[in-house]
């Protein structure tokens, strides 16, 4: 098995562009991307997170997911992969006889933590991260990429509740609406947007009158609700969240 390394230093990839944190390939659908599956060092710097990995090999999005209702430590997870090969990893190799153990690497930690059957876990500082070059459409895609664990405004008395609007189309989006709703109590708040550039996203912030863990909390987001932005893909604007107290 491939060992982590504890002694190689963390590098930060410095790129004109932000690193973006999306779900490009979206569950019960079947669109056209570009993807590829690239090391986490870039000209023999790093261990780097997948999505710094993919910013600087292909200035693109990792796949990833929303982790903190699974985990309760971890905010998102990417998908990463190791192998028993270093050279692979470090040069790199594209060697057609490697084998390959699939993982998760969470938030800004560059590690690949691996769970295979029968045998203890283990995490390794070399690793791959898959890519996902934005799809084929030639319009705005709008995604809710995250909501973010509601917190506490005691100072105001509003739950204050983070959701991560991403543009995974191929051109920029007009201005839209998003709605997070509290399904149990009727509740919503809507906040606009002018305009989002494609591969690009946006943190807005939702509040409520009252803390909605009661005792557990369920929240539901739409990006775009009123169909304002023509998009590739109609059937992926939706997100719920479920926490419990």
């Amino acid at each position: 098995m491939l060992k982590s390394i504890a002694t190689i230093f963390i590098f930060t990839v410095t790129a004109a562009v932000p690193v973006l944190h999306a779900d490009p390939v979206q569950d019960l659908s079947m669109n056209n991307h570009s993807v590829g599956w690239y090391p986490n060092f870039f000209e023999g710097q790093g261990p780097l997170t997948c999505p710094k990995t993919c910013e600087a090999w292909v200035a693109a999005p990792s796949e990833s997911e929303a982790s903190a209702n699974m985990d309760e430590q971890t905010r998102r997870t990417n998908v990463c992969k190791v192998t028993a090969s270093e050279k692979i990893i470090l040069e790199p190799i594209d060697d057609p006889k490697s084998h390959w153990l699939y993982g998760n690497q969470f938030d800004d930690y560059p590690t690949c933590f691996v769970y295979p059957a029968g045998y203890e876990p283990f995490k390794s500082e070399l690793f791959m991260c898959e890519c996902v070059q934005g799809s084929a459409c030639d319009q705005p895609d709008l995604v809710v990429a995250d909501i973010a664990d509601p917190v506490w405004n005691s100072a105001a008395g509003i739950s204050e509740v983070q959701v991560t609007i991403s543009n995974i189309g191929g051109v920029a989006a007009g201005s839209f609406a998003t709605e997070l709703a509290d399904p149990g109590t009727g509740a919503v708040d809507v906040q606009s947007v002018s305009s989002l550039a494609a591969g690009a996203s946006i943190v807005l912030t939702f509040t409520f009158s009252y803390w909605v863990f009661d005792p557990n909390a369920e929240l539901l987001a739409k990006v775009d609700y009123k169909s304002d932005v023509e998009e590739c893909n109609e059937e992926n604007n939706e997100l719920r969240y479920y926490g419990l107290g």
